[in-house]
């Protein structure tokens, strides 16, 4: 909160994040100007000094710019969708989530030319979720992407001249919680060797059968969503995955996340119980959702985040940081055993350099396994 009004109508106030004093005028209400001094009393009278260059500089706030930014119809969106870029909406969705609950309450009530570098820089160090959680690095490098354009749109319509986010170096990339493989004990507890222990610990044929999917496939849980019956070849045992359900939405198909068609191979036991679910679920046309409890949509994100810790739960583990997309790093890591990378990534809708820096794990056993090959040529020359 700022101080009582001083008798020259300036006031003063500390930054929470990094210290530095803003300045006001009654001349320029509601705008905030940040100073170049952390003692009160000098920026003060910095702000008294220049003060008719500051007033004279009262343009819209940042919050004025930000607000419905990435609107599916705004300004900018518009132009993009012109320019033959186009967007998802939840891509959308996230990227004006940067500006309203990150960017407009630190920001918003100052005016554009006077942000600076290192205001930004500061903020982002100690920047925290609504939850005071600590943000990833790669979230921050999110943010600081959805901030360039609208600083890049403020360029454009000169109303300043550079943009404060060059030179901001960014973030490591680290998760805060990376994700990992599941052990092979866990994967055995998970998938017991029975249909009735197997639904036991998933609670019905439906999650069973899923989950097996996951297991066999590595697919994303998006994309097993969005399949319908008639997507699997039973007798080949096979599913070209061609899509996925939009994120944040509830039945919304689109490409593969990262637009790829990629093949998937199940095994007879997965074909098994999904044909016993195919027997048991009311929704079993071609053209219904294999994965629905109502028929009408498919299951959401949050069902399968819930029925993945039920199961885990039932099998006896207790580590609750495991989701379903630990299955896919699974697959990934496992499959090092048998095919090689550029297998893997073409099965997993990745390239090889993704696949080695975010889905391989391998423990001992696996790198061993995976490098069998090798051995025997070394051992063969060696012994020669």
């Amino acid at each position: 909160m700022g101080r009582p009004r001083a008798k020259d109508g300036v006031r003063a106030r500390a930054r929470s994040y990094d210290g530095y004093i803003e300045v006001h005028f009654e001349e320029y209400p509601g705008h905030w100007i940040a100073s170049p001094e952390r003692d009160r009393e000098k920026a003060l009278r910095w702000a008294r000094r220049n003060r008719e260059r500051l007033i004279n500089r009262k343009t819209h706030d940042m919050a004025f710019y930000c607000r419905g930014f990435y609107e599916p119809e705004s300004t900018w969106v518009v132009r993009m969708r012109e320019k033959g870029r186009h967007f998802i909406d939840q891509y959308l969705r996230n990227r004006q989530a940067h500006l309203d609950n990150y960017f407009i309450p630190a920001f918003g009530d100052a005016a554009p030319a006077d942000i600076r570098r290192r205001d930004i820089d500061s903020w982002l160090l100690t920047l925290k979720n609504p939850k005071e959680r600590r943000l990833s690095g790669a979230t921050k490098n999110k943010i600081i992407y959805s901030l360039r354009s609208v600083f890049e749109e403020l360029i454009d319509l000169e109303i300043i001249e550079r943009n404060p986010l060059d030179g901001i170096v960014p973030y490591d990339k680290t998760p805060v919680r990376p994700r990992g493989t599941i052990d092979r004990e866990s994967l055995d507890k998970i998938y017991p060797a029975t249909h009735g222990e197997l639904v036991r610990v998933w609670g019905s044929s439906m999650w069973a059968a899923m989950m097996l999917v996951f297991n066999d496939t590595g697919s994303r849980p998006g994309e097993v969503r969005a399949l319908t019956w008639r997507d699997i070849d039973i007798k080949k045992r096979f599913i070209p995955i061609r899509k996925g359900i939009e994120s944040g939405t509830s039945e919304k198909v689109k490409e593969t996340k990262t637009g790829v068609v990629k093949a998937g191979f199940l095994t007879a036991r997965t074909v098994q119980e999904l044909d016993i679910w195919r027997a048991e679920s009311r929704w079993y046309e071609d053209g219904d959702y294999v994965f629905t409890a109502n028929g009408a949509a498919p299951v959401s994100n949050e069902g399968i985040n819930k029925a993945f810790r039920r199961g885990l739960v039932s099998a006896g583990i207790e580590n609750k940081t495991w989701t379903p997309y630990w299955l896919r790093h699974s697959f990934g890591t496992y499959s090092l055993e048998t095919l090689s990378e550029e297998e893997i990534a073409a099965l997993m809708g990745n390239g090889v350099a993704v696949l080695r820096r975010h889905y391989l794990h391998p423990d001992d056993e696996t790198l061993y396994r995976s490098a069998r090959v090798i051995k025997e040529k070394l051992d063969r020359a060696r012994e020669g």
